[in-house]
């Protein structure tokens, strides 16, 4: 009996090695293996990109349908347009256009290039007229996604704009420190304007903007893209005479210098015209000179 309990100790001891769990493997288990295999050929298979290309295209959004990188360069990109002031598209990547005309389609023409990570699609986008486009796509998390739009062997694409748009959007940003500080009012005929500026995650912010002796502002939006500076604010639902806005740019001296719109509501005050900021000073319509520090309403 010890013999034979000792024979079977053997078999199995036998059976567990190379399993790491001591489990003996199965035929379920082989074809749970193959089944993975054979699901990856197939997503790699230009008749399940044209399926996926359709899902795509039902929904046409990038946060859903582009890749993590693509999307994140996009993202990126549209956060420092909204501190210069740029317009990030002006059209419709996926329709190929700014309007849908009624009879808008889509049509894949085919499939090529296809790689483990990577595939190309040239497709006919119908909106008005037909217009032929490419589409790169990028496998991940188990799918493809759009990777960029209109992809080109001499690097004239969608991802390298985007990257050029940031690019071009920090160096404005690192400009727009400069900036940083209180900026008053020089001059003889305009108001007597005090701007100050902070530096925030957003990018560029006004923190205040007073007329003295008269009133402020409150919510004035600021854009900066390296050279030119606007502050603007327009209220009219509220208080349809009051209105700022500047358009300045930094001289050869380092005032800021430009044109300047004001309306207010109090004592139908209004101004329109050139005006310079100079940093860290001030000057009194009376006359006297005073550097910031000096100055208090």
């Amino acid at each position: 009996m010890k013999q034979l309990f000792l024979f079977i100790s053997v078999i199995v001891l036998t059976l567990s090695c190379g399993n790491k769990t001591g489990a003996v493997v199965s035929d379920a288990d082989t074809l749970t293996v193959d089944s993975i295999v054979d699901m990856e050929a197939y997503r790699h298979s230009d008749v399940y990109i044209c399926q996926r290309i359709d899902t795509i295209y039902k929904y046409m959004n990038d946060s859903v349908c582009c890749s993590q990188r693509y999307y994140a360069l996009m993202t990126e990109a549209s956060f420092l347009c909204e501190e210069t002031g740029d317009i990030l598209y002006d059209y419709d990547h996926w329709v190929c256009g700014q309007d849908y005309s009624d009879d808008w389609s889509y049509k894949v023409m085919r499939v090529y290039n296809i790689t483990d990570s990577t595939a190309l699609v040239d497709m006919i986008i119908h909106n008005f007229v037909d217009h032929e486009t490419t589409i790169a796509l990028y496998y991940e998390r188990d799918d493809w996604y759009v990777d960029d739009f209109n992809p080109s062997e001499d690097g004239e694409d969608d991802k390298q704009a985007l990257r050029s748009i940031i690019r071009d959007g920090l160096e404005a940003r690192e400009k727009a420190k400069e900036l940083v500080g209180s900026w008053g009012w020089v001059g003889e005929n305009c108001p007597e304007l005090l701007l100050s500026f902070e530096m925030t995650s957003h990018g560029l912010k006004c923190t205040e903007c007073t007329i003295y002796r008269l009133d402020g502002f409150d919510h004035p939006e600021v854009t900066f893209n390296g050279t030119e500076l606007w502050v603007n604010e327009e209220v009219p639902a509220v208080h349809p005479k009051k209105r700022l806005y500047l358009h300045l740019q930094l001289d050869q001296n380092g005032d800021l210098t430009g044109g300047c719109t004001i309306r207010h509501l109090y004592n139908g005050a209004g101004y329109e015209g050139p005006i310079t900021l100079r940093k860290g000073y001030f000057r009194y319509r009376d006359g006297a000179q005073m550097n910031m520090s000096d100055y208090a309403e």
